[in-house]
């Protein structure tokens, strides 16, 4: 399967989990945990994208240095890796949001990668 369909796949599976979670959540719990819920996943569905957008870059130089292709897959995984912090900071720290459900709803939408590997 190509990355663009993997990237495709995993994202509907991670707008599904977030979405079916925001709603449970924000039903036992309100509205403020539901959107704790929807911006754990936002992270979790920026941060693949971002992952996808590197890979086929990495794809399209390893053509002609695979080093370059290595180089690009490390430096999008550090720089996902300082992203996920700064997020989940203005997500604790500015806009207040519940740790739990936020961490939850990240948690649940990077499950979307190991449900797509398994298959």
């Amino acid at each position: 399967m190509k990355v663009e369909q993997l990237a495709q796949r995993l994202l509907l599976i991670q707008i599904g989990v977030t979405v079916v979670l925001a709603l449970g959540w924000g039903f036992y719990s309100g509205y403020s945990e539901a959107i704790a819920v929807l911006y754990g996943g936002a992270i979790s569905i920026i941060l693949a994208r971002m992952h996808k957008y590197g890979v086929c870059k990495a794809q399209d130089k390893a053509l002609d240095a695979p080093d370059a292709g290595m180089m690009i897959i490390y430096m999008g995984a550090a720089i996902r890796f300082v992203l996920l912090g700064i997020m989940l900071g203005v997500g604790f720290g500015l806009l207040k949001l519940s740790p739990y459900p936020t961490l939850v709803g990240f948690g649940l939408a990077q499950l979307g990668y190991l449900y797509l590997a398994k298959r």
